[in-house]
């Protein structure tokens, strides 16, 4: 017994509505925004915001390649935490709460004004959302180089 051909465009139609819900839910819905932005003179912060309207969990965030990290506070233990081992730290976001977080170079004479080395490195921000922390997302990145970090503060 053969289905009815209404059946089968109806199910093609179901599919495919939800294969474009799943892509739209998994890489565009309720991402947080993350930038590095300065915040004094020689400080840089990558800057999380919560634009959902649930909380989020940041999981892990990572530098790659290792040529810094990003800690959990100012504190120095954090800093140090963050330029020797890498350390990891969770942070619960509530709906459209901000955080920032120090951005940490390990070999300071790349933040020297008249150093001229680019050193690009990426900053892999992961994230959950709260309503289903099982269901992995695509971690946040944001592309930078120790030279625009430098432009940030002005000091080129």
């Amino acid at each position: 017994m053969a289905l009815p051909q209404w059946l089968v465009q109806f199910g093609s139609i179901a599919g495919l509505g939800t294969l474009v819900f799943t892509i739209w839910d998994r890489l565009f819905s309720s991402r947080p925004l993350v930038w590095v932005r300065p915040n004094g003179p020689n400080l840089r912060y990558l800057h999380c915001k919560n634009i959902a309207q649930f909380d989020i969990t940041i999981k892990r965030i990572r530098c790659i390649p290792k040529i810094g990290g990003v800690a959990s506070d100012d504190s120095g233990d954090a800093v140090f935490a963050a330029a020797t081992i890498g350390d990891s730290f969770l942070v619960v976001l509530k709906p459209q709460e901000e955080r920032e977080f120090p951005v940490v170079i390990r070999r300071g004479e790349l933040l020297n004004k008249d150093n001229t080395d680019v050193a690009p490195f990426c900053i892999l921000v992961s994230w959950r959302k709260n309503s289903s922390p099982w269901l992995p997302q695509i971690p946040k990145a944001v592309i930078a180089s120790v030279q625009s970090l430098r432009q940030l503060s002005g000091g080129k």
